[in-house]
């Protein structure tokens, strides 16, 4: 009992504290932060100053920490600091103060539209995940800090491979399979079987047609599935399925990338046939990638051509030589 007691403890914390080069980490923060930072260069949150408050209706978050619907100004000011912060965070410039002003305003600026009756549900993850980068060192690799460092020592020193670079990984893992886990055990816990059984996918495919959701579906291709039970109802079962089945991308197995590539195609799925946004959503499956290995193959691959050049030339020089001393 304590053998397999220890070999449980030892696993869980390879997973959490293996140790990683800072690549990974910081090819994420990049690949979070600059599409986020674009995305939202020109989106408007001082507007929800100016709702009325006989529409406000607090979630659990702002109702806790008694958070108000500050004025218009106060919401520009705001947004954008936050808006530079992401900005600041995604080139890695004094990385700790920015990833941590992009989770505070965050937090604030992306959960204030859910007081008004909205439910978005493609940010509360990226809520986390700002959280999560905020209390990493996301910024030791490949950011005008590191450079910084770098330039005063004088020297390139390279991060030691280190547990710090794991944790944030895997704890973004985590939130990506628990987001899609919960998402189908509400499924089965509200209607069981009927979800798949039922006409239910065939009616959402139709009532997403007429402009009732936060955007509308890319293609009328819904529409026409809807026609057809068969597909509808296997639609449904996929959705099941691959949304129950996610949290076992947390175990080092060959369904690892199936499950992840699955996930990303549900998304894709469902903003071309029911219009919700989760593209933002998309963003945080960089920290799947083994980026040090993608960089590395790069690299083998970069040498071997350039090997291969060198020879052609050093063989195109043999040959000339040869040539002329024939010539003489």
């Amino acid at each position: 009992m304590t053998r397999v007691l220890k070999s449980i403890a030892r696993r869980w914390t390879t997973f959490w504290f293996e140790p990683a080069t800072p690549t990974n980490l910081a090819v994420s923060r990049i690949v979070v932060y600059g599409p986020l930072a674009i995305f939202y260069l020109l989106h408007d949150f001082s507007a929800w100053g100016d709702v009325s408050s006989a529409l406000y209706q607090p979630i659990w978050l702002f109702r806790t920490l008694h958070l108000p619907v500050f004025s218009t100004s106060v919401l520009v000011v705001m947004q954008a600091i936050w808006k530079l912060s992401l900005f600041m965070a995604a080139i890695g410039f004094l990385t700790t103060a920015s990833c941590l002003t992009s989770a505070v305003l965050g937090l604030y600026l992306l959960g204030l539209p859910h007081n008004f009756g909205q439910i978005y549900h493609f940010d509360a993850a990226i809520v986390f995940t700002f959280g999560v980068l905020a209390l990493s060192r996301c910024g030791d690799a490949l950011s005008v800090d590191a450079r910084r460092r770098t330039s005063r020592h004088d020297s390139a020193t390279v991060p030691l491979a280190s547990g710090e670079y794991t944790w944030p990984i895997r704890l973004v893992w985590v939130t990506l399979s628990l987001v899609f886990f919960a998402a189908g055990v509400a499924k089965l816990w509200t209607s069981g079987f009927e979800w798949i059984a039922s006409d239910h996918m065939a009616l959402l495919l139709r009532r997403v047609q007429y402009h009732i959701s936060d955007a509308d579906p890319l293609t009328n291709w819904g529409s026409h599935i809807a026609e057809h039970p068969l597909l509808t109802r296997g639609l449904a079962a996929t959705t099941l399925l691959v949304e129950t089945a996610y949290p076992l991308a947390l175990f080092r197995t060959p369904l690892r990338p199936v499950i992840v590539l699955a996930g990303i195609g549900l998304i894709v799925g469902i903003r071309l046939l029911m219009g919700p946004t989760f593209e933002h959503f998309l963003l945080l499956n960089a920290v799947w990638v083994p980026w040090d290995r993608v960089g590395a193959r790069l690299r083998a691959r970069v040498r071997r051509r350039h090997a291969a050049k060198f020879d052609d030339a050093a063989c195109q020089d043999g040959s000339s030589s040869r040539r002329k001393a024939i010539h003489v």
